[in-house]
């Protein structure tokens, strides 16, 4: 039964984010058949965006893992995108979408049906204990354990294009964005790698080659968490804390210009709780 109601049809997509009505988690209000109380809203729109070109160590898995647990509730959507440099196989999925119920309010459970409330409240448990098992699942799917380089990352076109598509006619109250990666840039505009450790960068100067071509509104009103900035050649790669303050200080500014508001900057991990 808890199968059936976690009905899972997940199929890789391209980039083909915006109002596609995919829901991965059955919604407990068509479950009780009672769509007509169903909140036309989110509370908070999630996005966990795993970046696969950069191969994570076990704790750091363990660390994006922890946050998510911690974040989802009721009256969360939540989306796993999972991107990459457009190498063959590899590119920008969605993972899963799936969407945790409100419940009900005091005044609608007063007036309903008791068969109807009792299947609503069965389903609300089911989803709480397993929907979120589902998404752990899909998570762990999304990150890429492979050795392999990738010659161009292309981040910050990729991680614009994604929230471009995927925040247009999104009007929750609050939207968040987890994004995993090593926030490295390796493109044809610039790279920030030098022989396989991070470069000393200008965020001013680096900035200057993107400010011109950032959609200011790509993430508008979007709150953004790094896991994994400055994270190279598997956390071997040594970089100072000088170079680490200059990439948080690049894309706060990338971030901004986009219309967002850069909360926590994981370097690797985040230390707090996202909230």
């Amino acid at each position: 039964m808890i199968k059936q109601l976690m009905l899972l049809a997940v199929m890789t997509s391209s980039l083909a984010f915006a109002e596609t009505n995919r829901d991965d988690i059955i919604s407990c209000y068509s479950y009780a058949d009672m769509t007509e109380l169903k909140p036309a809203t989110s509370i908070r729109d999630i996005v966990v965006l795993v970046d696969q070109t950069v191969n994570l160590d076990t704790n750091l898995k363990k660390s994006v893992h922890k946050q998510v647990q911690q974040l989802v509730g009721q009256g969360d959507r939540i989306r796993i995108v999972s991107f990459s440099a457009n190498a063959q196989g590899h590119y920008t999925d969605i993972t899963f979408e799936g969407g945790f119920d409100q419940p009900l309010k005091e005044e609608q459970r007063n007036a309903m049906n008791r068969i109807k409330l009792g299947k609503f409240d069965k389903c609300m448990e089911m989803q709480s204990n397993k929907a979120i098992e589902l998404v752990h699942s899909k998570l762990k799917g999304s990150f890429y354990d492979s050795e392999q380089s990738y010659p161009k990352t292309e981040l910050v076109g990729s991680i614009l294009d994604v929230s471009s598509a995927i925040y247009t006619q999104n009007d929750t109250q609050r939207r968040i964005m987890i994004i995993v990666s090593d926030m490295l840039e390796n493109s044809d505009i610039t790279s920030f790698y030098d022989a396989g450790s991070i470069r000393a960068i200008n965020a001013d100067t680096e900035f200057a080659k993107y400010s011109a071509m950032i959609p200011p509104t790509a993430l508008a009103q979007v709150d953004v968490f790094v896991i994994g900035g400055g994270y190279a050649n598997g956390g071997r790669a040594y970089s100072s804390q000088a170079d680490l303050n200059s990439l948080k200080l690049f894309w706060t500014k990338v971030i901004e210009q986009a219309g967002g508001s850069l909360k926590q900057f994981g370097t690797p991990k985040i230390l707090t709780d996202i909230e």
